[in-house]
């Protein structure tokens, strides 16, 4: 039983004005051939879940190509034609060594490029030109894919995490590996049904481990264990794309019985929409929730700045949470990331324990507040890797490029430490902080730029946590004139849509 695994993974945002570019994907993960087992094996990731259900099951893995990159902008044309070259010549030398029993491809599933708003449509297509359309693909997804019906008709099975933090990557891939293993060597038959609903979900209140999708989740797991069923996925979309397929989507796989799949499709959809009014969300001020966080009577204090989020595609640069700090004077306050190369030359420049007078920030775009003159202490200079060693992503390491640690001192003898780094990263790991010379739990004030992937390390050391209202393309109140694409009418754009489910 030969099996090719391979991916191309990337969330992208219409809104950033920033594309993702090869050279994004060979910054943040490209391996080819044996490579890529080298870089997963062992990690708790889709690949590192492949690679551990090759060894449980008995089977031969075939590498070909695995690609991601930090979310961003669409993927250029050239960007989208290469990795799907590369990989489609991957699945090529697998062939002429010999016939695959099947494909395993970690995908997104809200990748928009210049070539196809449904990024994954056109992998699928290519890959399917190549290997046929008779041998299985099996692909896992990230729980915020935007899913085109012929997506689904092009793969086997699809399999989303379940959780969001995306704690279950490993699982999702090793499920996807079982299920290979099964249709492979046990002849089941599988047989998919999509069914779209017209909301578009809040990121925070995508959070898996509160309502309203904790009960979703629940209710899936209830109709995965009904017989015959064989995967139940729920993905809440990505809001940040316009593009004819954002929204709410349900896949149900059944054992050869697409009817069967379908109605427990329309179960769970209804349950959703039944839920519709919880999926606004309300983030707090900056002011009130610096002035809380201050207040608190011990931290950390979690401010989650979800207007500029660069696991959401914003540029990780934006200042107006760090400038609220500053003037109101927090005290024991730390922030990660900025990211602003041109001041981490400046500080690298100057040298440890020097103070440099600079412009840090707001240099992307106009939308997440300006450049701040400010003056600073260089504190630590660094080259900005380590290795996740929480929940998310445990083992793989993370270059964040040249860092410098940054001393702001703010009205009243505030002082904030700022990570500014060369290239953007959502905060998910505490090494982030650790890694830099600043333990996270000794702070009465965290600032992380991320929506919700940051509770999955920091919740448990947290104090409080904050969603503050920071303006930026990740920012959840979303503006019906901003969107072409986008189909109409879909909630909560038409708070009087009647919706019902076809059975």
């Amino acid at each position: 039983m030969r099996i090719a695994i391979g991916g191309i993974s990337h969330e992208s945002s219409t809104f950033s004005v920033v594309p993702t570019t090869l050279e994004d994907f060979a910054q943040r993960s490209l391996a080819e051939g044996p490579e890529l087992l080298d870089r997963y094996t062992g990690t708790r990731t889709c690949p590192g879940g492949f690679i551990d259900a090759a060894r449980d099951f008995a089977f031969t893995l075939v590498p070909t190509l695995m690609a991601s990159a930090v979310p961003g902008g669409p993927v250029t044309a050239e960007a989208t034609a290469e990795l799907t070259r590369r990989l489609c010549e991957g699945l090529r030398w697998a062939l002429a060594e010999g016939p695959l029993d099947g494909v395993l491809l970690a995908l997104h599933g809200a990748m928009v490029s210049e070539l196809d708003d449904d990024g994954e449509r056109y992998i699928l297509r290519r890959v399917r030109e190549v290997v046929g359309p008779k041998v299985p693909i099996v692909v896992t997804l990230d729980l915020h894919g935007n899913i085109s019906q012929e997506m689904v008709d092009l793969v086997s099975v699809a399999v989303a995490y379940d959780e969001y933090p995306h704690t279950d990557t490993w699982q999702r891939g090793y499920e996807a590996g079982l299920l290979m293993a099964r249709i492979v060597r046990g002849g089941v038959l599988p047989a998919s049904a999509l069914v779209k609903i017209p909301l578009l979900a809040g990121l925070q209140r995508q959070y898996t481990h509160a309502e309203p999708m904790l009960g979703i989740k629940h209710l899936a797991r209830d109709l995965e264990n009904e017989s015959g069923i064989l995967n139940v996925s729920y993905l809440p979309g990505f809001p940040w794309a316009d593009i004819p397929i954002t929204g709410f989507s349900v896949i149900v796989t059944a054992e050869g019985d697409r009817q069967r799949a379908h109605r427990a499709a329309c179960r769970l959809a209804q349950e959703v929409w039944n839920r519709r009014e919880q999926f606004t969300v309300r983030p707090v001020p900056v002011d009130e929730a610096v002035r809380r966080a201050m207040a608190a009577p011990e931290g950390p204090v979690v401010l989650a700045d979800i207007g500029d989020n660069p696991g959401g595609g914003a540029p990780a640069d934006g200042t107006v949470l760090l400038e609220a700090l500053l003037r109101l004077g927090a005290r024991r306050a730390a922030l990660a990331v900025l990211r602003d190369p041109e001041v981490v030359e400046q500080a690298r420049a100057a040298g440890e324990g020097e103070v440099i007078t600079i412009a840090l920030g707001g240099k992307t775009d106009d939308r997440h507040g300006r450049p701040l003159q400010v003056t600073a202490r260089v504190v630590r200079l660094t080259e900005g890797r380590f290795t996740h060693t929480g929940p998310m992503n445990t083992s793989m390491t993370v270059d964040l490029g040249p860092t410098a640690v940054l001393e702001l001192r703010g009205q009243r003898d505030g002082c904030v430490l700022v990570v500014v780094t060369t290239h953007r990263y959502q905060p998910t790991d505490l090494g982030v902080f650790r890694s830099q010379g600043i333990e996270p739990t000794a702070q009465q004030i965290l600032a992380v730029k991320s929506s919700v992937h940051f509770r999955a390390a920091f919740g448990p050391i947290a104090y409080e946590i904050i969603e503050v209202d920071t303006p930026g393309i990740t920012n959840p109140r979303l503006d019906p004139a901003a969107y072409r694409k986008l189909p109409r009418p879909i909630y909560p754009f038409d708070r009087d849509l009647e919706w019902r489910i076809d059975l």
